[in-house]
């Protein structure tokens, strides 16, 4: 128990301490890049505990809170550019899962149910629960999912940095309304893991929290530091994962990843571009709202840079939601195919 607490105890250290290197050399996303490549460096060299469960039920939490913290009657008055920018959310998200299951099925022979679990955008724990169930390549489909996280975190925020700078740190002083969304999180944590809905903790956080700030009730900002732990355990998470992996298979699977990964950023910022023009609305902003996974990275990145993290956290929400009420139904889809293609020699 002492050795386990002692290894999670090294390893928020060591994220931390190259998240606060990277960030101090001025990197945008500095704290999640540094955190990530400390922690697998870690990890490599000496193996480190999991994170329990229920301290990432907390970071998605707390995401869903500053989802609902930016969630002000502005917001929901200007809210006309939504329908628009969450069609061409689905549009692109549809794209890049097409375009990344034939990249697998065509260029690496992978099978139907390796393929479209691979190409799954986002929520990497559902796509892996569907990968056992179809009995896919586990191996192949953890490294694919996280290498394209990885890059999103890593590309998104370095990209965006060259065109929108992040507004100066300040340190904020905790309130009594911050306390108050602070407890009202936990709670919707606590509720979520009760009925043991996944991604429930986000979800129910940004909706309570939001009520509570577009009514006027709650008025508060997250602290800097907060925000700054928040990136550090989100890539804690992604180089432990990442460092758990099968060094033949991490390697074996590299290529796709990065190909994969690359094109997924690309279309990411392409389509964020195409339509600030259109929707008058900052490509800052739409990257990092239509980037298809890391919701609490991509949530906590809009808060750093200060690019409306209700508006990114409404697509984020909604792009959960969908992808994980849809994915039953896609299973059962491929695995029937797989059946019949199966049953056909």
């Amino acid at each position: 128990m002492h050795s386990a607490t002692a290894s999670l105890t090294l390893t928020f250290f060591f994220g931390g301490l190259g998240g606060y290197l990277v960030s101090s050399l001025g990197v945008p996303g500095g704290w999640i890049i540094g955190s990530i490549a400390a922690t697998f460096t870690a990890s490599v060299l000496k193996p480190q505990a999991p994170i329990p469960a229920f301290v990432r039920s907390l970071a998605m939490g707390f995401a869903g809170m500053i989802v609902g913290a930016a969630i002000k009657l502005e917001l929901l008055v200007s809210a006309a550019v939504l329908p628009l920018s969450l069609l061409a959310m689905f549009l692109l998200l549809a794209l890049l899962a097409w375009l990344t299951y034939l990249l697998h099925r065509i260029s690496w022979n992978a099978s139907r149910a390796t393929a479209i679990s691979c190409a799954w955008p986002g929520n990497i724990l559902l796509a892996l629960v569907g990968a056992q169930a179809m009995q896919a390549d586990m191996s192949r489909v953890t490294v694919v999912q996280l290498v394209r996280v990885l890059m999103l975190m890593g590309l998104l925020p370095l990209t965006i940095g060259t065109f929108h700078a992040a507004p100066p740190v300040h340190n904020i002083t905790t309130s009594v309304d911050l306390a108050i969304a602070s407890a009202v999180t936990i709670a919707c944590v606590l509720l979520a893991r009760r009925i043991n809905l996944l991604g429930g903790e986000m979800f129910f956080a940004a909706i309570a929290v939001g009520a509570l700030s577009a009514g006027g009730i709650l008025n508060f900002e997250i602290p800097s530091p907060a925000l700054a732990g928040l990136q550090v355990l989100v890539g804690n998470y992604i180089g432990l994962g990442l460092a758990l992996c099968k060094r033949e298979t991490f390697f074996a699977a590299l290529i796709p990843s990065l190909l994969g990964a690359v094109m997924a950023t690309a279309i990411t910022l392409a389509g964020a571009f195409a339509l600030a023009g259109v929707l008058d609305y900052p490509a800052a902003a739409l990257a990092l709202a239509y980037a298809p996974g890391g919701a609490e990275a991509m949530i906590l990145l809009s808060a750093v840079f200060d690019v409306d993290p209700g508006f990114v956290g409404i697509h984020h929400t909604l792009r959960l939601i969908v992808l994980t009420f849809s994915f039953p139904f896609i299973l059962r889809y491929f695995a029937r195919a797989t059946h019949q293609a199966t049953g056909s020699r």
